[in-house]
């Protein structure tokens, strides 16, 4: 005999597990939203350091 209360704690279990369950669309890689604060300015040149940074996360992609 197949005890019943197991399998029913168990199908709850799984029916909360898929109620909580919600897809997300992937976002693109395209940078920080309009009106981020840390949105790039396109009229302000990098300084030194933010070049330096620049160059080492590029040498990590290649």
């Amino acid at each position: 005999m197949i005890p019943i209360r197991p399998l029913r704690a168990v199908y709850r279990t799984l029916a909360a597990a898929g109620a909580m369950w919600v897809w997300t669309p992937p976002v693109e890689p395209c940078g920080p939203a309009p009106g981020h604060p840390e949105r790039l300015r396109p009229d302000v040149p990098f300084d030194e350091t933010e070049l330096a940074l620049f160059r080492q996360l590029t040498a990590l992609r290649d």
